[in-house]
Order: C-alpha cells, then sequence, then structure tokens
C-alpha cells in the first residue's frame, strides 16, 4: 500500500548543488514548517542504509517475522530511499506524540493507544505535505519530495534513529527522551542535501521491564521480539484462526498490546508534562471503543461508518470480533455465551473458531 502516489509528490528538477549555508537554511526551513503542523521532533537522515537498518535485516533472516511475508519482499527496497524517490539524498524524519491513556470499552476491553481517533496514515501524511508544500515555497533551491507514513516499505524506526528523534528501546520501539515511545512517524523523501543530525545514545541501561512484561514472552533477546508469540501480530495482521496459546493469553485485549510500553520508566507518568499537549491524533476526541458485545454484533454497514477509514481497518470487522470473542473466554465473560454461540456458526474460520473456544471455555466444567 503506497503512502503517497506519484501525483502527490511536487517534482521540481533540481540543477545545482546548495552551500552550506543554503543547506543548514533549507533544513531550518522544514523544520519549522514541521512544527507548524504539530510534529514535535525533527530530524535529518541521510539517504543511505541507516546503521539499524542491519537488526531489521538480521531478524528478518531468523525468521521471526512470522506471516508477514510482505516485509521480505520489500526489505531491500526498506534501506535504499532511492528506490522510492529517485536521486533521494535525505529524509526528514518526524514524530509526533499520541496520547499514553489506555484506550479502554467500558467492559474493560483494551484496544492499543495508536488507534485511538482518526487513522493516523492520512492525518499524518496531509501535515506533512502541508509543511513541506510550504517550505518549498521558501526554499531558493528547487526539490522533489515524497511524504511516507508507516505503510511504504522505508525502515521508518531506523532512519528515525539514525536522524535523532530518539533510539531504538530493547522492545523495538523508538524512545523520545523528553516523550517516551508513544509516538506516530513520518518522513519527507527529498533530493535535497541537507546537513543530517546526530544520532541520540540508546539510554536502557540495564532496565528489562519491557521484556519481562511480555504477557508471551515474545522477547528472544533485547530487541529482538519473535512476531509468533506477538500479540500485537496476532489480533493485528493475522488473518484466520488464532492458536488456542493466543486466545488464552489475549485477555482483555482486541487490538494491540501495549504491555510492553506501559512499563517503560521512559512512560511513566512523572513524564506526562511532556506530553500534556498530546492528546491524540488531531481531530474530535475519540469515544471508547466498542465493548466485546458490540464488536461481535456490529455489521459491515456500521463498520464501515465507524472504522472503516481508521487505524483499526488495518485487523478489519471480522478480525476484531474474532479477537472480541476471544477476550471473551480469556477473561471469562459469561454473559457473551448466546453471542458466542452465534458466531460460532458463522462462515469465517477466524471468528467461528474463537467464538467456538470460548464457548467452551465458559461452559460449566470448561
Amino acid at each position: 500500500m503506497p503512502c503517497a502516489d506519484a501525483s502527490i509528490a511536487r517534482v521540481i528538477a533540481a540543477d545545482s548543488p546548495a552551500t552550506p549555508s543554503a543547506r543548514l537554511l533549507a533544513a531550518n526551513i522544514l523544520r519549522e514548517e514541521a512544527r507548524r503542523e504539530g510534529f514535535v521532533r525533527i530530524g535529518i537522515a541521510r539517504a543511505g542504509e541507516p546503521p539499524g537498518f542491519l537488526r531489521l535485516r538480521a531478524w528478518l533472516e531468523a525468521g521471526l517475522h512470522a506471516g508477514m511475508k510482505y516485509l521480505e519482499r520489500t526489505r531491500d527496497v526498506r534501506a535504499d530511499p532511492s528506490r522510492i524517490l529517485a536521486g533521494a539524498r535525505s529524509i526528514v524524519c518526524l514524530s509526533f506524540p499520541h496520547s499514553a491513556q489506555p484506550f479502554r470499552a467500558p467492559d474493560g476491553a483494551e484496544v492499543a493507544r495508536y488507534a485511538r481517533g482518526p487513522d493516523y496514515h492520512g492525518v499524518l501524511r496531509q501535515a506533512a505535505e502541508r509543511a513541506a508544500a510550504r517550505a518549498s515555497g521558501r526554499i531558493a533551491t528547487p526539490f522533489v519530495y515524497r511524504v511516507c507514513v508507516d505503510s511504504t516499505p522505508l525502515s521508518e524506526r531506523s532512519f528515525a534513529a539514525a536522524a535523532g528523534l530518539g533510539w531504538i528501546g530493547k522492545n523495538g520501539c523508538l524512545i523520545d527522551p523528553d516523550r517516551g515511545s508513544y509516538l506516530l512517524l513520518a518522513e519527507i523523501v527529498t533530493d535535497l542535501d541537507l546537513p543530517p543530525d546526530e544520532p541520540i545514545a540508546e539510554q536502557c541501561g540495564s532496565c528489562v521491564r519491557c521484556l519481562q512484561a511480555c504477557p508471551t514472552e515474545a522477547f528472544v533477546a533485547p530487541g529482538l521480539l519473535d512476531a509468533a508469540r506477538c500479540l500485537s501480530y496476532w489480533t493485528i495482521e493475522h488473518r484466520g484462526p488464532l492458536p488456542d496459546s493466543v486466545k488464552q493469553a489475549l485477555g482483555a485485549r482486541v487490538f494491540g498490546c501495549d504491555a510492553c510500553q506501559e512499563v517503560c520508566p521512559w512512560n511513566a507518568p512523572s513524564r506526562a508534562r511532556a506530553r500534556a499537549s498530546a492528546s491524540g491524533v488531531p481531530g474530535e476526541p475519540a469515544p471508547p471503543p466498542p465493548t466485546r458485545a458490540e464488536w461481535l454484533a456490529m455489521g459491515p454497514g456500521q463498520w464501515r461508518r465507524r472504522y472503516g477509514r481508521s487505524a483499526l481497518n488495518r485487523a478489519g470487522r471480522r478480525g476484531l470480533q474474532r479477537n472480541a470473542a476471544a477476550s471473551a473466554g480469556s477473561v471469562g465473560d459469561r454473559a457473551l455465551l448466546p453471542a458466542l454461540g452465534r458466531a460460532a456458526r458463522v462462515e469465517e474460520a477466524g471468528l467461528s473458531d474463537a467464538a467456538a473456544w470460548a464457548a467452551r471455555s465458559l461452559a460449566p466444567g470448561g
């Protein structure tokens, strides 16, 4: 899924090298315009393979990416921005904080914090596009750029770390020393030759709270996640039935898992002042997510109206219903037995399997 169609990129031929002062001025203009759009940290990385990409390459070679075959297919592209934008020289890396508050339904069903509100892909893409377009009107040197947000094959965390936005923690998340890891990322890939920023030194020290907090022991080593054990992978990326061990481990989760971030000292409440304005992606405050009963009862029309343009659409309606059914069995929600019985008869393997498992778990003697 491309993050920006070629027609969106502003293509103006660059025909002369900029002086050092002009390069610095261009970088500062891009920073100013990005801050105007709410991005809280802006850094610049060279458009070559970032040092942190070695970790991703080793992770893929070890086969720890579970069913995410698209990562294999796009491995080489992710470290080579010139495959995304011909002549790329620099990447302006941007971070935007999302809410650190739990995103929880009245029945306790939990959704990952980043999925609150409108889909961040479109919101951040539009914000970065506006920033780049305004900057192009202020920078003397004509340039080409392309905006990327998450779904483009770019190793964005590796580039963000190279650009000094933070460091990659033991849980694999980018950690900003001022704002923690509840962050969304975007990039402006450009053929401007901009002065790069220095990386930030890793500051996790001897702390291993994130590794210890994982409900499925998915970390095989610091910074090395086995996706086949990760609840975020199973509830968001995976299609079809869930393994029984995953169903049992879900607990209240119906989309994603924030366990490794919740215990991180860099996300501690004492740091909340730096995130005080981070109420989520720009837009109206999000209402609580649906309860498990509401997920199971939701029809396709209601889904499209409420969540068709949200980050939850990555899992899809049936995926969320599958997760809600499994969560009901995991937490022992016996009030959902009638709904689970109906869901077990649905002709969708993931949902029917999860509902049948949950019904058996909740039955007397189950």
